[in-house]
């Protein structure tokens, strides 16, 4: 029987030298930049494949019309603009991220769009909230646990904390090589330059139950590439950004395009990242 994929063996084994490319940073400082050409388009993938499951998720914890919301970067801000019409006039929604350059639309639709960095200790927003949701954005910060707590501290007694976040599966154990080295190289990437942590959500249920919340849960979405195409081209658009970072770090150029035009090939079937999503509550008052 015939293999299912041509697999070349690459001279390759795994060595990636972050050295090569330049000192730590922070997310969207240089890789995934909101002034990158593609940057608005990579949102917009990542919230049409992910929101169906979002919004799903929060309905089925009770999101009401009456909630005051705050939407932790908030990326294109679809989800945002949903609160705002699940909301209505009743509840009032709050946008934050460092760059807000794509949420121009939501004033239109009633969101409070606050540009300020959330790792500050500065930062503290007006009242407290029955929602603060974020989502693929404490995998991405080095201090999570203490953004965490300030989180929890924003809201209301009672109020709920739905964080979403990467669980990296499939990829680095992929029968493709190509594509199995070039998602080792780049998770590696993201962990060494941006402290990004593909399995932190993984402590979540233990981490809400420390900060005392109750009626924690987890759920997990789990989208195949080659089967969703928003996915498959954020996952294009991904590896399109940090392609010169992984070819500086020492992934052949060779592996790198057999990997793109494996996620090229229609009957391509691999996985990503699974977005795993964890909730509780503040204890009601007494």
């Amino acid at each position: 029987m015939g293999s299912l994929h041509t697999q070349t063996t690459f001279p390759f084994e795994g060595k990636f030298d972050i050295t090569a490319t330049r000192e730590i940073e922070h997310y969207g400082e240089n890789l995934f930049s909101a002034s990158h050409s593609d940057e608005g388009e990579r949102l917009e993938c990542l919230a049409g494949a992910l929101d169906p499951v979002s919004r799903r998720n929060l309905l089925a914890l009770g999101l009401e019309a009456q909630w005051t919301c705050l939407d932790v970067g908030p990326g294109a801000g679809t989800l945002s603009g949903w609160l705002a019409s699940v909301a209505g006039s009743a509840g009032q929604i709050a946008a934050v991220d460092r760059d807000t350059r794509f949420l121009g639309h939501l004033a239109a639709k009633g969101v409070n769009v606050i540009e300020a960095d959330i790792t500050d200790p500065a930062f503290h927003p007006a009242g407290r909230f029955d929602l603060v949701h974020a989502r693929l954005v404490l995998m991405h910060l080095r201090d999570r646990e203490e953004v965490l707590r300030r989180l929890v501290s924003w809201l209301k007694p009672g109020g709920l904390l739905v964080v979403s976040d990467a669980l990296a599966v499939g990829g680095e154990t992929s029968p493709h090589e190509a594509y199995r080295h070039t998602m080792t190289a780049y998770w590696r990437l993201l962990a060494e330059t941006i402290g990004s942590d593909r399995h932190c959500v993984a402590q979540y249920p233990r981490m809400f139950t420390e900060l005392g919340l109750r009626d924690i849960g987890m759920d997990t979405h789990l989208p195949v590439v080659g089967l969703d195409t928003r996915f498959g081209r954020f996952l294009a658009l991904s590896l399109d950004q940090t392609r010169e970072r992984l070819m500086a770090a020492g992934l052949p150029a060779a592996v790198y395009d057999e990997a793109i035009q494996h996620l090229d090939n229609p009957m391509t079937r691999e996985m990503f990242f699974a977005m795993a999503t964890c909730w509780g509550r503040t204890p009601t008052v007494p």
